[in-house]
């Protein structure tokens, strides 16, 4: 893995939403990692997915996560201040849903020497201009997929990107 700059798509799928869910990260080179669980929710994954990511990711400098969920980056960066400063309550004075792993990403950015720059990208974009995302989301709900039928969903690997193409309505394959 390199250490200077490094780009990766985040995405998480969930089927029912709660259900099956699953999550995953590509970067730049085909490496990705992809899991999930039996039962959860989307935001849930999307946080898995950057949670990976990081951890996965230790040594390198510069990291760019290309993520689709204004949610999870902004658990990840924007609401961090304002909810530690309320002891993890919203604007709304309720607890912080899923608060275990928004602290686990909180940490694992501390922990890292480099920095990290969240990237905001569409969502199932037909034009297909952020392969990464792309890639990470078939992965993702191939993971969901698994963990529905109880199987293993963790999976790390390399892909081709360039035959990366978005989903239609049913689960992507390559």
């Amino acid at each position: 893995m390199p250490d200077g700059s490094l780009t990766v798509g985040t995405d998480g799928a969930c089927l029912g939403n709660p259900g099956p869910a699953g999550w995953a990260w590509v970067d730049e080179y085909g490496d990705y990692h992809a899991s999930g669980q039996a039962d959860g929710t989307n935001n849930i994954a999307e946080l898995r997915a950057v949670l990976d990511a990081l951890v996965d990711h230790p040594k390198v400098a510069h990291l760019v996560i290309q993520i689709d969920s204004t949610y999870a980056r902004d658990c990840s960066t924007t609401w961090r201040a304002g909810w530690q400063r309320n002891g993890m309550r919203n604007s709304k004075k309720q607890p912080v849903k899923n608060a275990d792993i928004v602290k686990a990403i909180w940490e694992a950015l501390d922990s890292r020497i480099g920095t990290v720059k969240f990237v905001k990208v569409p969502g199932h974009d037909p034009g297909n201009k952020y392969p990464l995302n792309t890639a990470a989301d078939i992965l993702a709900n191939d993971a969901a997929e698994r963990a529905s039928g109880g199987l293993s969903a963790d999976n790390t690997s390399n892909i081709d990107l360039s035959g990366v193409k978005p989903r239609a309505t049913s689960y992507g394959k390559w």
